[in-house]
């Protein structure tokens, strides 16, 4: 089973572009009418749609580390490293939400490409 994604709005529309070309189900900051929203209602958003987080925004991964440390469960996070390319993360994100389950990545952080 495939990873359902949520791309926060500091995720590349390209990156979002080219998953969604790949089939996968992406949502997007702005198709859950959140733009601007503080990083705790992206979270809360992720885990009410069971969705791992895209992002490369680092204070996702402050907030990942405190829900980890305040036993909140997450369904994973997905960080783009600042010097990827635009080619090289749509095809590592695409081949991790290809292989991983979402119980693998629950609570998890996984640093791409």
């Amino acid at each position: 089973m495939a990873l359902l994604l949520y791309a926060d709005e500091c995720v590349d529309a390209r990156i979002v572009a080219g998953l969604r070309r790949r089939g996968f189900e992406i949502m997007t900051a702005a198709d859950a009418g959140l733009l601007g929203a503080p990083d705790e209602r992206h979270m809360a958003q992720a885990i009410a749609t069971s969705r791992s987080i895209l992002t490369a925004d680092q204070d996702f991964l402050r907030l990942a580390d405190k829900y980890a440390s305040d036993g909140i469960r997450f369904p994973g996070l997905i960080f783009i490293l600042p010097s990827a390319q635009l080619g090289e993360t749509v095809r590592a994100v695409a081949l991790l939400a290809e292989v991983i389950e979402p119980s693998d990545i629950a609570n998890w952080i996984e640093w791409v490409p």
